[in-house]
């Protein structure tokens, strides 16, 4: 449990490469530099955050309501239709997102949208019942230190709001809804 307390930190150590990275690309074309951090932030990750986002599309709708169901679709290795559609519009969004921000020079976007991810990942576990009873995830969340959990998400509402002040600030508000 206490690892998910370090979930934060992975995030801004991903940040820091993709800032990096974008650094040794220079001023190359935003759309190049968008689509390479993309590929290194998806390999840096080993893609389990994508696989999760398949599962959990094919489960929601393949599943239509029956948690048996949709529980056996999660076990299920293959993708089906609704995950390789929904898989396909996040990149297609993420790149045109990086390639807008890359565009303006916003590179603190490259710190904090890992960082927030990973944040939202230890609130969901402060709050979120896990769907089940027993497995990795559910142990997690058992185990973890609350309120330890509570301060790592202030430092990063913190860290935030110093990188990026105001927009830092629009960030975690459209993060929590």
């Amino acid at each position: 449990g206490r690892s998910v307390l370090y979930y934060p930190l992975v995030g801004l150590m991903i940040g820091v490469l993709l800032w990096l990275l974008d650094s040794v690309l220079g001023h190359s074309d935003a759309g190049l530099r968008a689509a390479l951090l993309l590929v290194v932030w998806v390999l840096l990750t080993g893609g389990l955050h994508i696989d999760g986002l398949a599962d959990s599309a094919d489960a929601w709708l393949g599943g239509h309501g029956d948690r048996q169901r949709s529980l056996d679709i999660l076990q299920d290795p293959r993708s089906g239709p609704a995950a390789v559609m929904l898989v396909t519009l996040v990149l297609l969004v993420k790149f045109a997102a990086l390639a807008a921000l890359l565009a303006r020079g916003a590179w603190p976007a490259l710190l904090i949208a890992p960082l927030l991810g990973r944040a939202a990942m230890l609130g969901l576990f402060l709050t979120t019942p896990y769907v089940r009873e027993h497995g990795l995830g559910a142990d997690s969340a058992r185990h973890l230190p609350r309120r330890a959990a509570r301060y790592v998400l202030a430092l990063c509402v913190i860290a935030v709001v110093l990188v990026s002040g105001v927009h830092g600030a629009l960030l975690l508000a459209a993060a929590i809804t």
